[in-house]
């Protein structure tokens, strides 16, 4: 029994150790990397940017509502007392002076204080109303951008929903079709170009990639990836001179591309060529 148990247990290591030397050839002989990076954590951070923006918006609005609603109030009360109080010494300075000037018809002092008194009533309400119509003005952007602001979080949510679909097709047409929808969302989306130039390229339609790189730059001609995609295009259609050239902007703008040329079949003809290989190792120098 315990050679049995002994024979076992060196079988077991012996078949364990040749898995490991499988695993790791074939670690050794990818060609791709197994993963490709996207931008769900920056749409996640823009969405949550939004979100916060809409919120504190909100809280402002309350906050601003609330003190006006204070103001109004203690102004209301201040201009009442005010009021009352310029009524009663005018009342007695018109008393007083039509007295000394012999003006003894109560009829007449009465038409004049109502007059005085309407006068200034209306000059009040219409302060009051202009400053009314003011903040209700206010109020009225402040919705609006509210809305705008939900708006924008009911789009973001669904282009974050498109570019995860996306991420998680494994076929060129349906990243196609889902790239599509957010440029249908948003045409200048250059991010979103660019892939689908990255896909279609996948269906062997070079020239197809190449438009849609050159549509991404005509809107951005500072974005990396555009270039990168198009020199690709360049590649498969043998223009090795445009290609390179695109490679170096690429680079340029972002250094990290460097390290992926190796991995890109497309680049397998112009990867030999002495100014692609220091392009290579410019990421290693780095």
């Amino acid at each position: 029994m315990k050679y049995l148990l002994l024979l076992f247990l060196t079988f077991s290591a012996v078949f364990a150790n040749i898995q490991e030397k499988e695993l790791v050839k074939k670690i050794d002989n990818l060609e791709k990397p197994l993963y490709t990076p996207f931008v769900e954590n920056y749409i996640l951070n823009e969405l949550k940017l939004l979100r916060d923006e809409n919120r504190n918006l909100k809280i402002q609005i309350h906050e601003s509502l609330a003190k006006k609603e204070v103001e109004i109030s203690n102004n209301v009360i201040n201009y009442a007392t005010s009021t009352i109080n310029n009524m009663f010494y005018i009342i007695a300075t018109a008393s007083s002076i039509l007295v000394i000037i012999g003006w003894t018809s109560i009829k007449d002092v009465n038409e004049k204080i109502k007059h005085m008194i309407d006068e200034k009533t209306s000059k009040t309400i219409n302060e009051y109303e202009g400053r009314m119509a003011q903040f209700e003005k206010s109020l009225a952007q402040r919705a609006k951008q509210v809305k705008e602001n939900a708006q924008e979080i009911e789009l973001m949510n669904t282009i974050h929903s498109l570019w995860l679909r996306a991420s998680q097709d494994s076929t060129p047409s349906g990243k196609i079709e889902a790239y599509d929808e957010i440029l249908e969302l948003r045409p200048d989306d250059v991010e979103a170009i660019a892939y689908k130039a990255d896909a279609v390229l996948d269906l062997g339609e070079a020239n197809w990639s190449l438009n849609l790189t050159n549509q991404a730059l005509l809107i951005d001609d500072n974005y990396s990836n555009a270039y990168y995609q198009r020199a690709k295009a360049f590649a498969v259609l043998n223009q090795e001179e445009n290609a390179i050239h695109d490679l170096e902007k690429a680079i340029e703008l972002n250094e990290d591309y460097s390290s992926e040329i190796e991995n890109d079949e497309e680049f397998n003809e112009i990867a030999k060529l002495e100014r692609v290989q220091s392009l290579i190792s410019q990421k290693a120098q780095v």
